[in-house]
């Protein structure tokens, strides 16, 4: 049996009156005591230690019709606060977030990505720029995640594999060395996959295929989102879907990147908002290309969800185009498919907001502060 200390037992209690607060985003003392089974002079001692270490303040009074009202406590949540970058060839999105996931403040700039000193220095900028205008001290920041088309290790501190960026060995002491907190790469794919998880705790289990220019996936599995011993779980892009078929970016022939990704269906060809307004009016040479794309979709899909047996969440560029009409008609096409047809679709979309990647970058950040209390 655990033995617990005097200051163990206030360390729980210190993080169980300030969880509750959170939850509940709006109590009284009362309330407190009521639900966590404590003393009013212990809860009494935590709101002080609280309002002291800046996480908690008095927000007035609770409402009520009858006697005095009592006073009403709230988690602050700008306390600390997160950075999520999402870094492309040729753009990057930063955001911060506060401790509810909300974003906080969000700059954007064109900035072709290099691996030189320029570039970080750039990046490093940018993100001053943004803690600035939004008022934000270093010191409130509990560090900053890099969504990256890319690999990477187990602690985020080096891209494994960064063939579309041309970056596999860069580490992100980069740009740690030049801000005053902890700095990490995330895949950006993993990025999607823990916003879809915090927007939605209930989710358990799910395979997270990202449809966007260039093709990425997750698996969520016990809540959590799964890395692999070499961290390349989830890299459904590189499995082989047409022997000998196109070439891709890693060198290989026929992968799913070469079939299922935006890229892919627009094959050089204008823009996605281009292509579907054509779908939409009837041009038969890109109704063609979309019969086509679902078919190749249909089959990938149906091969992972024969490993893993959990809803498929679809995200990326292109999921936003997506109608129940299209969910509908590729469901129909795994149907025809699987060895096993099932009479519900588990096919759903994901989260459907701007800067997806950097908000999952973000996110990490403010999941570990709340469980390491």
């Amino acid at each position: 049996m655990d033995n617990f200390s005097l200051a163990d037992i206030r360390k729980k209690n210190y993080a169980d009156v300030y969880r509750y607060i959170y939850r509940q985003r709006r109590v009284s003392k009362q309330d407190i005591a009521g639900a966590l089974r404590m003393s009013l002079p212990t809860v009494t001692q935590h709101l002080a230690a609280l309002t002291k270490d800046g996480l908690i303040s008095r927000q007035g009074q609770m409402a009520s019709s009858i006697g005095r009202k009592a006073a009403a406590y709230e988690a602050i949540a700008q306390a600390r606060l997160a950075v999520g970058a999402e870094i492309l060839r040729d753009r990057v999105t930063v955001v911060l977030l506060d401790l509810y996931g909300e974003v906080f403040g969000r700059i954007a700039a064109e900035l072709p990505f290099e691996q030189t000193d320029a570039y970080f220095c750039a990046l490093a900028s940018l993100t001053q720029e943004l803690l600035a205008s939004c008022g934000a001290e270093p010191k409130q920041v509990l560090g900053a995640g890099l969504g990256l088309q890319s690999l990477v290790s187990e602690d985020g501190q080096r891209v494994l594999y960064g063939q579309i960026l041309h970056c596999t060995g860069m580490t992100a002491d980069r740009l740690g060395q030049l801000l005053p907190f902890p700095c990490r790469f995330v895949h950006d794919a993993e990025c999607a996959a823990a916003l879809e998880l915090w927007r939605t705790p209930s989710l358990t289990d799910a395979l997270y295929l990202s449809l966007g220019q260039h093709l990425g996936g997750a698996i969520i599995m016990d809540g959590g989102i799964k890395s692999g011993r070499t961290g390349r779980t989830g890299a459904f892009e590189h499995m082989t879907l047409s022997e000998g078929g196109k070439l891709c970016y890693c060198g290989k022939r026929g992968c799913m990147e070469c079939y299922c990704s935006a890229g892919a269906l627009l094959d050089g060809a204008g823009s996605l908002e281009e292509f579907f307004t054509a779908l939409h009016r009837g041009d038969a040479a890109v109704q063609a290309r979309w019969e086509r794309y679902l078919d190749y979709l249909a089959l990938a899909i149906n091969n992972l969800h024969m490993v893993l047996d959990s809803p498929v969440l679809l995200g990326g560029h292109v999921a936003p185009f997506l109608t129940e009409q299209d969910l509908d008609a590729l469901f129909a096409r795994i149907q025809r498919r699987t060895a096993f047809p099932e009479s519900e679709n588990f096919l759903r979309v994901g989260a459907q907001e701007p800067d997806v990647v950097a908000l999952g970058a973000a996110i990490p950040f403010v999941r570990d502060f709340l469980a390491g209390l």
